[in-house]
């Protein structure tokens, strides 16, 4: 029980860093990120080639290459943001998404191209693929670890956004774009900046991620899925709301593998379903 909990935990976590980042892009350029999963994919894959250069399956290369991954994750989304997106920001909404489903095909076409169309697997460190004893419980601990990276990234960024001027900005920016404007300050500065992060926060996720399972091309599918399911269920552009849908995703996957085997996804999208039910019906009476 103690072990699926942390397992459930632990994913909820990372789901809460992919999530985190597609809600703030959106929160800021009111662009639904649709490649969010391309760039946790190719997260995954850059740690798995960065690793062997940085020394193995040690712990330091193993951070060397999380962090080196999401970093260049980060400029990619940077230079898609400057050289294509700053472009369509005032477009149609369904030109947005098609430039975004786009560099999902781009994206998805590279890594076959460089890596194949197989299925790899990202080594786990020596020294994390152990586990912890608590009393007469033995708990996984690189899920500890990267549970604890993910509280690290949330402590950072709720700091950031309540005591930085930069934190000042952003939540200007979310509430009233026009303010903003009318503030002289650059916006295109700030769209930038929260684009980068996010790609960040994505590439971030699918570095310290890889290790739990095999990576392949149709990784960014399943994941963007579940990212999709956790700011619905958070409200899509509200950080506070995707922590603790991504949390709840994440523990009944892992307690509904114990009790309901068979329904366990199934239960994610039931919730997302009556949420949005709940939803609908309170915006119903407040129209009345």
């Amino acid at each position: 029980m103690a072990a699926q909990l942390l397992n459930g935990l632990t994913e909820g976590m990372m789901l809460f860093l992919i999530a985190s980042g597609l809600t703030l892009i959106f929160g800021i350029t009111r662009i639904v990120n649709f490649a969010h999963g391309s760039l946790y994919m190719l997260g995954a894959f850059l740690a798995y080639h960065l690793m062997p250069m940085l020394g193995g399956s040690t712990v330091a290369s193993f951070a060397s290459a999380v962090l080196l991954s999401a970093i260049l994750v980060g400029l990619l989304g940077l230079v898609f943001e400057v050289l294509i997106l700053r472009r369509i920001y005032g477009a149609d909404d369904l030109l947005q998404l098609i430039i975004t489903l786009a560099l999902v095909l781009i994206l998805r076409d590279v890594v076959k191209a460089i890596w194949g169309a197989n299925d790899i697997s990202v080594p786990m460190p020596a020294s994390l693929s152990g586990a912890l004893q608590i009393g007469g419980t033995f708990l996984p601990l690189f899920q500890i670890v990267a549970f604890a990276v993910g509280l690290v990234v949330i402590t950072l960024m709720v700091s950031i956004m309540r005591f930085t001027r930069a934190g000042v900005l952003l939540r200007a920016a979310t509430d009233d774009r026009g303010m903003v404007a009318l503030l002289g300050i650059n916006q295109a500065w700030i769209f930038s900046s929260v684009f980068a992060v996010g790609c960040f926060l994505a590439g971030l996720a699918g570095a310290l991620a890889a290790p739990f399972g095999n990576v392949n091309y149709l990784l960014d599918t399943n994941i963007i899925v579940m990212a999709f399911v956790v700011v619905v269920i958070g409200g899509l552009g509200s950080l506070s709301g995707a922590l603790i849908a991504a949390l709840s995703v994440g523990m009944v996957k892992g307690l509904g593998v114990i009790y309901f085997p068979r329904l366990s996804t199934v239960l994610i999208f039931l919730i997302m379903a009556a949420v949005l039910v709940i939803r609908s019906l309170g915006r119903g009476a407040i129209s009345k």
